[in-house]
């Protein structure tokens, strides 16, 4: 009887063993899958993990809240100065300028600037920043500039009772200018022959 009670101790004894050394590796393998993962994050922008992915928005407009004259040319294309005097070198004959947005293809503008007089050409980064219209008839910046639609400035000498003299334009694609970001704001540099034109505005979603 003591060797059959020996033998069911024995046996007793290697059961209560494994059931605690597998008890001990589930835990360890439970800890390590713990860690794992903590040290080991998921990408919370990869789609292929479950994760949030960034979503690029379209903007619809372009709002357009400044326009900024930076350089025009000093004299009309034949080398004459754009305005007339009975004095040559009078400083009265400097243009007095502002500027149209309109639609490319259209006649009519949905934004005319103020005028500013005698412009000189060396200042013209400091004064020539456009956000007001001429009369209240003229439009008003800030104007939504459709994205799949192309609009253009023109910029303008002023004379008075005779006709105006055209010293430029630029042309505004504003598809062009987005940057699949999500931006908010835009600030772009337009050139074309003499005339550089600075915009800011900012984009609408």
């Amino acid at each position: 009887m003591n060797g059959v009670n020996y033998k069911l101790k024995t046996k007793e004894y290697k059961m209560r063993n494994f059931i605690k050394l597998s008890f001990t590796m589930l835990l360890a393998l439970l800890l390590f899958t713990g860690c794992s993962n903590e040290d080991n994050p998921l990408d919370s922008t990869d789609p292929g993990n479950g994760g949030n992915q960034v979503i690029i928005k379209t903007p619809k407009y372009m709002e357009l809240t400044k326009i900024i004259l930076t350089r025009f040319p000093v004299n009309k294309s034949n080398g004459d100065k754009w305005d007339y005097h009975v004095f040559p070198s009078s400083p009265t004959r400097r243009p007095d300028i502002y500027v149209d947005l309109s639609k490319s293809g259209s006649s009519s503008h949905v934004f005319r600037s103020d005028i500013r007089e005698d412009a000189i050409f060396e200042t013209a980064y400091d004064n020539f920043v456009f956000t007001k219209p001429v009369s209240s008839n003229d439009g008003s910046l800030p104007y939504r500039v459709p994205v799949n639609q192309t609009y253009k400035i023109d910029v303008w000498d002023d004379d008075g009772l005779t006709a105006d003299d055209w010293m430029g334009s630029v042309s505004v694609n504003a598809a062009g200018y987005y940057n699949d970001d999500n931006a908010t704001n835009i600030y772009k540099t337009l050139k074309s022959g003499e005339i550089t034109i600075k915009i800011e505005g900012r984009w609408i979603y």
